[in-house]
């Protein structure tokens, strides 16, 4: 049960977890574009790989699906 809310509702920490993830995803995915796009890549080492535009779309994906797999239902609330 979850503490504090007075309702005994349950809502998955993975539900939590892939909304975190999905607000990362959703902030390195343009700024990823922008860097790779718009020529504005850092001058490092490995620059041509685009991590920040790779990680925003795996963060996005991922979030996404955690978000949407973990989303709390009303049948899943009702049952308690």
């Amino acid at each position: 049960m979850a503490e504090g809310t007075g309702r005994g509702e349950m809502i998955s920490i993975w539900f939590f977890v892939g909304a975190l993830t999905l607000a990362y995803g959703l902030v390195l995915l343009p700024y990823g574009a922008w860097e790779w796009f718009g020529h504005h890549e850092p001058h490092t080492v490995l620059n041509n790989l685009h991590p920040t535009f790779w990680w925003g779309l795996l963060l996005t994906l991922f979030g996404t699906i955690y978000t949407t797999r973990y989303w709390p239902r009303r049948e899943d609330i009702d049952k308690i």
